[in-house]
């Protein structure tokens, strides 16, 4: 049996993948990852990104599982009504993490976005706390940020579909009309380098 931690890592496309299972793996986690992301609009997006992320997870040898659940009346609703959006898709996708890890008997979860500039990790940390007080598991953080620029690079040396826009259609808009995102931290991102440490919140 093996004495690594497991791990369930939120998963939301192949390019943020890249250096977010490699940090982990150097931590001594044996990771297995979901994809459940009924925030990408349209369904033809998503299934481009799912089929970039499966092909890598096999080449990587990491467990994948698909959650198919595509609500999308339910989430644009959530989306539109929310106080902030953003917020509201961190915890719908976190929320159904947390719940997994707990079916499954991982203690541990996390979640790739936490390598995107354009993601508040204040936001996330929010979202992956609740979730992990509500499903009784713990929310591992780390800030991947300086790595994005790697993550990039690693992407197109093993020409992984890398997407123009979060998800939604409204961060579609947002981002060809260079208008500002909901989601976004107030600080600037941290300069390229190494990985922050890794923080658990159980609460």
């Amino acid at each position: 049996m093996s004495s690594k931690r497991r791990l369930l890592l939120h998963v939301c496309c192949a390019p943020c993948l890249t250096v977010v299972l490699e940090g982990y793996r150097d931590l001594g986690y044996e990771v297995e990852g979901l994809f459940y992301n009924p925030n990408i609009h349209p369904w033809r997006e998503r299934e481009r990104r799912l089929e970039s992320l499966e092909g890598y997870s096999a080449r990587m040898d990491m467990p994948l599982s698909v959650d198919d659940d595509y609500p999308l009346e339910e989430n644009l609703r959530m989306l539109l009504e929310a106080d902030n959006r953003c917020l509201a898709c961190f915890r719908d996708r976190l929320g159904r993490t947390a719940a997994l890890a707990s079916e499954k008997g991982i203690d541990l979860f996390s979640t790739t976005l936490s390598v995107s500039p354009y993601q508040s990790p204040e936001l996330l940390i929010r979202a992956g706390r609740e979730a992990a007080r509500d499903h009784g598991v713990s929310f591992v953080y780390r800030d991947y940020r300086p790595l994005y620029a790697r993550s990039a690079r690693t992407s197109r040396e093993n020409e992984l579909y890398r997407q123009p826009y979060c998800g939604c259609v409204l961060s579609e808009r947002d981002r060809y009309l260079k208008l500002g995102s909901p989601g976004r931290s107030g600080q600037p991102p941290p300069e390229e380098g190494g990985a922050g440490p890794e923080v658990l919140y159980s609460e």
